[in-house]
């Protein structure tokens, strides 16, 4: 299991550059960041702005890099379910690598429609290659025993835990779907958008299988604001239940408190990650490590929820 182990470690760290590259190729292709902004931004579809990427751009070799290491962690998920059934004695991890590889198998698919101005299709992306991310982590805190199996710990922290995924999740359909509706520069000011808390008109922006109108319309820019002003809220709902189940874990005498530290420091990031984001003229490089960030920060439920369901060594 030591080999299954390495594999799950290698896996994580070539999904997490995959999800980073992938947030850097569409990020770019949108304009975010673009001279001068905001003027420039959302001009150009992204079938269009980078299609075929000039060879010595960085758009060239970060796409190079999202293929290879896409590539290789495909070849790693069938690995790590080939070596690693046989010596897992209990349904959960063996159910986690065979989700491993339907992700991938959906992400696959998924990426003949990529790019696109329809929401689902970058929703989709984000959410299944944020959710590999997290499903790694899960596996990587997997403790196979000596001994036998003992019964999961107080059903409680599970819950809790799973609950704050759920979040977690939902915030990240709900970035994808404000990167998808172009709303970087939808919003002035902070915590309120132009000084209102929901736009008239503004729920038009969640239907995710209408396109998005490129170049942007004035006439959506309600809808934007309003995708802006809910992604906005779910970082607060994110960041409540990150602070409960980390709030759990200290509470407990057995429980990972260096994970729920972890897991705190992240979702401070993500929050001052975003502040910069909204007042500095939206940088690419600083979304693009927002997006590195709420991986890191899934991963780290992930991670807790595990530790969660299961004493530390006490399954297989």
């Amino acid at each position: 299991m030591t080999l299954v182990r390495a594999l799950v470690w290698i896996s994580l760290v070539l999904v997490l550059v995959v999800n980073a590259a992938s947030a850097y190729v569409r990020l770019a292709q949108q304009g975010l960041g673009c001279d001068p902004w905001p003027q420039c931004y959302g001009q150009t579809a992204p079938q269009d702005a980078g299609a075929v990427p000039a060879e010595d751009s960085p758009h060239f070799y970060v796409r190079a890099t999202h293929r290879l290491a896409a590539s290789l962690a495909g070849v790693l998920f069938l690995a790590i379910a080939f070596l690693g059934w046989s010596g897992w004695r209990r349904a959960a991890p063996r159910a986690a690598a065979v989700k491993l590889l339907v992700l991938a198998a959906f992400l696959a698919w998924l990426g003949r429609h990529t790019p696109s101005l329809v929401p689902a299709v970058t929703i989709g992306n984000v959410v299944a290659g944020m959710a590999t991310f997290g499903l790694l982590a899960w596996l990587a805190a997997w403790r196979p025993a000596a001994g036998p199996a003992r019964d999961p710990i107080q059903i409680g922290p599970a819950r809790l835990t799973a609950a704050a995924l759920v979040v977690a999740l939902a915030q990240i359909g709900l970035g994808a779907l404000a990167s998808a509706r172009y709303v970087a520069a939808a919003c002035e000011g902070f915590p309120a958008c132009g000084g209102t808390w929901w736009p008239a008109g503004g729920a038009a922006g969640f239907d995710i299988f209408a396109a998005t109108t490129v170049p942007l319309a004035a006439a959506e820019e309600a809808a934007r604001q309003a995708v802006q002003l809910a992604h906005r809220l779910g970082a607060l709902a994110h960041a409540l239940a990150a602070a409960a189940v980390a709030i759990r874990a200290f509470r407990r005498t057995d429980g990972p408190r260096a994970a729920a530290v972890v897991l705190l420091l992240l979702v401070a990031a993500q929050f001052a990650l975003g502040a910069v984001i909204v007042s500095a003229g939206a940088p690419l490089a600083t979304a693009v490590a927002h997006n590195v960030i709420s991986n890191l920060a899934l991963g780290a439920l992930a991670w807790l929820h595990c530790r969660a369901q299961y004493a530390r060594g006490a399954v297989r």
